[in-house]
């Protein structure tokens, strides 16, 4: 096996020992070739072996940010889709109340980052040209140019007459279309099949907690 190479002397047989590799943080690294459990080496267990290999392969970038609305808190539960041109949805996720953290899945490329249809894009528009109307912007471009550190920042707008609107409401206020029973005169059971896919995500049955003490790799916006 070639590559960097590290000699450890005296080390203890009995002990519990983990193996892994020290990263910037918005890489996600992951074994893809190893013989033996890296998170439990007992190298007594190794017998006549002397020596312990691992290959690692670089996964993902983790690609973070915050989210807000001015003068107003987070958008917590605004749900953001990242993908091509091409293919706009690849990854998804929802904005966090803390910070308005969110994070996803890329590499090194050009992505275009949007408001989901449903909820999210039918009460906000992203900061810019004709903001909180229908033609208000719903997508920006980011490009990640490399493998370092950047925080990425959205602004969004309410759109004009949805100010009073929430974006996470009660299941029986949502019709089969994902959007708001509110002001129609009735309320409607049915959920959108985009929304249950990441509510389900955020409580699957129970609330789960998510890890925001992450950065972004390094990217910017591009208008």
């Amino acid at each position: 096996m070639n590559g960097p190479t590290a000699w450890f002397s005296n080390m203890p047989l009995a002990k519990t020992l983990t193996m892994n590799l020290d990263v910037p943080e918005p890489w996600l690294v992951e074994p893809v070739v190893a013989i033996h459990d890296l998170d439990n080496i007992v190298l007594e267990n190794l017998g006549d072996e002397r020596t312990l290999g691992a290959v690692f392969e670089l996964e993902a970038l983790v690609l973070t940010g915050h989210c807000s609305e001015k003068n107003h808190e987070p958008p917590r539960g605004l749900q953001l889709l990242l993908g091509t041109k091409q293919r706009p949805h690849m990854v998804d996720t929802v904005v966090m109340a803390n910070l308005g953290y969110w994070q996803l899945k890329a590499s090194p490329g050009v992505w275009t980052l949007q408001l989901a249809p449903g909820r999210s894009a039918d009460l906000y528009t992203l900061e810019g040209t004709h903001e909180g109307t229908e033609e208000g912007p719903k997508m920006k471009r980011i490009v990640i140019e490399n493998l370092g550190v950047h925080l990425i920042h959205l602004n969004v707008v309410k759109k004009k007459g949805k100010e009073k609107e929430q974006i996470l409401i009660n299941a029986d206020e949502i019709d089969d279309d994902g959007h708001s029973q509110e002001g129609k005169g009735g309320k409607q059971k049915g959920w959108n099949k985009g929304f249950l896919k990441w509510a389900s995500g955020l409580i699957g049955g129970e609330e789960k907690q998510i890890d925001t003490n992450k950065h972004s790799p390094g990217g910017r916006l591009a208008d």
